[in-house]
């Protein structure tokens, strides 16, 4: 149970109605969804699974699975994380709700879902569970994807792109030290428009978020980092 929860449900008022009969009533199952980007060769990539079983057996999905009785939303999402591409300890964002009645040929299912940013050096996934591979894919050109995962990775991206204006985002995504072409690089793969990486470089610079490394590199000063600051440099550049 998560923390803090149990005062909720420890009250006088926390009861079943008399004649209450939950058959009577539909049901609906849940699952949670994770998508995981990384910027890897100048593309921001996503991680997607190849389903070894019915329904779209063959097709690549985002990571996920169904919510256990017993469990709590995020607790699942990193449970199925873990089953199925062997990852722990991934920060994840909640960001949505899916639930058209028939995303799912085996029931109504409602998935909550989730975003992860990483380093791609840092981690290693490899299949498990129900996922015959794991592969990584460009985010902006992924293959056909199973059940309404499209539409999930569209409104992941969105998220992404708010992230990058409100967040340190880009630099979760960036190499610890990075270049000014590997900076401009990555805001042309979020936000779809090319950059300058000098002006770019310029932009981050004046508002003390980079600070130079040897070889002309940069690393992020997080120190000066205040919610909202990026988007200061993209605004100039609309």
């Amino acid at each position: 149970m998560p923390r803090g929860y149990s005062k909720y449900i420890n009250r006088a008022g926390y009861q079943l109605p008399p004649g209450y009969d939950l058959s009577k009533y539909p049901r609906q199952s849940a699952t949670a969804d994770i998508v995981i980007f990384a910027f890897l060769n100048h593309k921001l990539n996503v991680l997607l699974v190849r389903r070894k079983k019915m329904p779209f057996q063959g097709y690549w999905a985002v990571p996920g699975g169904f919510v256990e009785m017993e469990e709590d939303l995020s607790e699942a999402a990193g449970r199925e994380l873990c089953e199925e591409t062997g990852l722990k300890n991934i920060p994840l964002d909640e960001f949505g709700a899916f639930g058209h009645p028939r995303r799912d040929p085996r029931t109504r299912t409602i998935t909550i879902a989730y975003l992860a940013l990483v380093r791609r050096e840092k981690i290693k996934p490899r299949p498990g569970d129900d996922a015959a591979e794991v592969e990584w894919f460009p985010a902006n050109r992924p293959p056909e994807l199973a059940f309404d995962h499209e539409l999930v990775l569209k409104k992941a991206l969105h998220r992404l792109r708010e992230l990058a204006i409100l967040t340190p985002a880009l630099f979760a995504l960036l190499p610890k030290r990075f270049s000014g072409g590997e900076l401009a690089r990555l805001c042309a793969e979020i936000f779809r428009k090319e950059f300058n990486a000098r002006s770019i470089t310029r932009g981050f610079q004046a508002l003390g978020l980079l600070k130079p490394a040897a070889s002309k590199m940069f690393v992020f000063n997080r120190k000066r980092f205040r919610p909202g600051l990026p988007g200061c440099v993209f605004a100039k550049r609309k």
